[in-house]
């Protein structure tokens, strides 16, 4: 199992293409791992630290989570993903988030040598005139990821992997 989970703004609100991945064999070694990522939260039981969250993102008392404590774990996931905070990826393959020519275009532009990598809207001008107009589309849509990756050589974070026929991201899917 795998999950982004999305970096907020004070509010609380997600913030779209952030986060942290983190990957575990299933729902409740997510939430160990979740659980464990500051001293804040690290001694908490997981059942007092699944609720707590969610109180906190729910407002007030919450729905009970099941008293199996693999089921908890995975209705907790669900509803934070129902909330936008995090997203369940793909397991079976690393796939790129980004279009097919991505890099290929990425590299024409580099080579062609007419414009400084960091200069965002020219990278995307470039690309829609040199034939790669679906990279084009994606870098408008996706500066941060973009940036990220120029900077950081770090690959850009995907959106969740739900569609018309499983639109709803769900823990135990």
């Amino acid at each position: 199992m795998k999950i982004l989970i999305r970096s907020t703004t004070l509010d609380g609100e997600p913030i779209p293409g952030s986060g942290e991945t983190i990957q575990a064999t299933d729902c409740l070694e997510v939430v160990e791992l979740m659980r464990g990522q500051t001293p804040f939260t690290a001694s908490r039981a997981p059942r007092d630290y699944m609720t707590e969250v969610l109180s906190g993102i729910e407002g007030g008392p919450t729905q009970p989570l099941p008293e199996d404590a693999a089921a908890a774990a995975a209705e907790f996931l669900t509803r934070l993903a129902r909330h936008g905070l995090i997203e369940f990826l793909p397991d079976d393959k690393a796939c790129d988030p980004w279009p097919e020519r991505f890099l290929e275009a990425l590299e024409t532009v580099r080579l062609s040598g007419l414009t400084n990598m960091l200069d965002h809207p020219e990278v995307a001008r470039l690309t829609a005139e040199m034939g790669y107009p679906e990279v084009a589309e994606w870098l408008a849509d996706h500066r941060r990821e973009y940036a990220a990756f120029v900077l950081e050589g770090t690959r850009p974070l995907g959106k969740n992997f739900g569609d018309k026929e499983n639109p709803a991201p769900c823990a135990d899917k």
